[in-house]
């Protein structure tokens, strides 16, 4: 076989995914889920963070308490940071990362971005931009990538927290006809193709439950996403019990079904190098545009070529044209010359050059033998 290979042996890596409201309980539970995840494998930590809200300094302890180890990590909110932060994990031999809030350093890209922009705009003279266009998302995707790759493909657990958004859509109104803005799901603030990129993705909910006299605050995580299907749908209370090692059991119990399933040894990477080919030129026009432009190019210059060396209308240059337009094109039809390919134009545009070179040359000639023989 060539490039297929046999599949099947498993995902090797926890790469999960929560989202959540302010309060949901995003941070406490998915640092609960990465010890559980540590103490699966057998992992001796530490645990890193990369902390965009300051969440680190209220869950360090309770880190410390489970794990027996300080948790590393770097407190920021750019994207430069956040990558610096995973190389170095995965040089350093650490393997259970968790970022806190990926929200933070995708604004801080787009932010970066139209700074950058206004900067150069400034330089010019230009008045500076208040938001991004259309055309400044594709480089921005661009370097976002970098992150995406890494998270798909590093031999690292990886656990994101990211803020909750609502979706809105256009509904039109039975009774009255009209389209109304309509709340429609909830996604993750994040660029919007990785919000699809855990393989085990939770929302947190802030819930109050109660009999009617009293109530208390639950926090309960919905499984959206478990590729492998063992939890899919599920959902679990987490009550913020005083003893957290029976909050790190409880957490350990509902997710241990997907953690099951990964096999580190059977790490697989997705091949993201850009190998396919497309044929385009240095403005990025594919093969199709390029040969229209082309052929266009090329018919103006037969024109022009022809209309100066035979000016006017006179019926003795229009003849003149069209000889030379059957001599290298074998038709004196113009519609049928401007839609031959671009190569065939090119050969013709370079004969009739000759043709009209050789002629100016003789007439030159001609001219010279005259004035001889007047002298």
């Amino acid at each position: 076989m060539g490039i297929l290979q046999k599949l099947g042996s498993g995902q090797g890596y926890l790469k999960a995914g929560f989202l959540g409201f302010p309060k949901s309980g995003k941070s406490y539970t998915s640092t609960l889920l990465s010890i559980a995840t540590m103490k699966h494998f057998g992992l001796k930590g530490p645990l890193a963070l990369y902390d965009t809200e300051g969440g680190s300094e209220y869950i360090a302890k309770m880190i410390k308490t489970l794990t027996g180890k300080q948790p590393v990590g770097c407190r920021s909110r750019s994207f430069d940071d956040l990558m610096t932060v995973a190389k170095e994990c995965e040089k350093d031999g650490i393997q259970v990362l968790i970022v806190d809030s990926i929200t933070h350093p995708w604004r801080e890209l787009c932010e970066a971005y139209l700074k950058n922009v206004n900067a150069k705009r400034k330089q010019r003279g230009q008045k500076p931009r208040t938001r991004l266009e259309f055309q400044d998302w594709n480089p921005i995707k661009q370097e976002w990538g970098k992150w995406t790759q890494f998270y798909l493909n590093a031999k690292m657990h990886i656990v994101i927290c990211g803020r909750a958004g609502y979706e809105y859509d256009f509904e039109r109104d039975e009774e009255t006809g009209r389209k109304e803005l309509i709340k429609s799901g909830i996604k993750m603030k994040t660029e919007t193709e990785f919000g699809f990129e855990p393989s085990l993705l939770m929302q947190m909910l802030r819930e109050q439950v109660g009999n009617g006299k009293s109530f208390k605050l639950v926090h309960r995580a919905v499984v959206l996403g478990d590729r492998f299907g063992v939890l899919d749908g599920d959902t679990a209370e987490f009550k913020g019990l005083k003893d957290i090692n029976k909050e790190l059991a409880a957490v350990t119990k509902f997710f241990k079904p997907h953690l099951d399933q990964l096999k580190p040894e059977a790490h697989a990477p997705i091949d993201t190098e850009v190998k396919t080919g497309l044929d385009v030129d240095e403005e990025g026009n594919a093969e199709w545009h390029r040969e229209q432009r082309e052929r266009t190019i090329y018919a103006e210059e037969i024109k022009g070529l022809l209309t100066k060396a035979y000016p006017g209308q006179k019926s003795e240059n229009k003849v003149k044209k069209g000889d030379l337009l059957e001599y290298a094109f074998d038709t004196r039809s113009w519609t049928k010359v401007e839609n031959l390919h671009s190569k065939q134009l090119k050969e013709g545009l370079e004969t009739i050059r000759t043709v009209i070179s050789e002629e100016f040359e003789k007439s030159l000639e001609a001219k010279d033998g005259e004035e001889k023989e007047q002298d």
